[in-house]
């Protein structure tokens, strides 16, 4: 990463598989469609998307750095995999 956006970034993603990520770089993921499939309100899907908002970390998904990132339980899905 030529350029740190973390502090800047008030973004979540909808993954291709129906899930919120709120993190590129976290493997925080909260399943969106299997509650659409079975008749979530709305009130229901706007817990989900709180619950990930709120779980969100200020930089790197929780990790302390870039090296950090690195470690064998850091990895996460590429970027083809998440749909974005």
């Amino acid at each position: 990463m030529t350029d740190e956006f973390c502090g800047g970034c008030n973004r979540v993603r909808l993954t291709a598989d129906g899930s919120i990520m709120n993190c590129l770089f976290g493997n925080d993921e909260f399943p969106v469609r299997d509650a659409l499939r079975s008749g979530a309100t709305t009130a229901e899907l706007m817990d989900i998307v709180q619950s990930a908002a709120d779980a969100k970390h200020a930089r790197l998904g929780g990790r302390e750095d870039m090296h950090d990132l690195n470690s064998a339980e850091a990895l996460n899905r590429p970027m083809v995999r998440i749909g974005g």
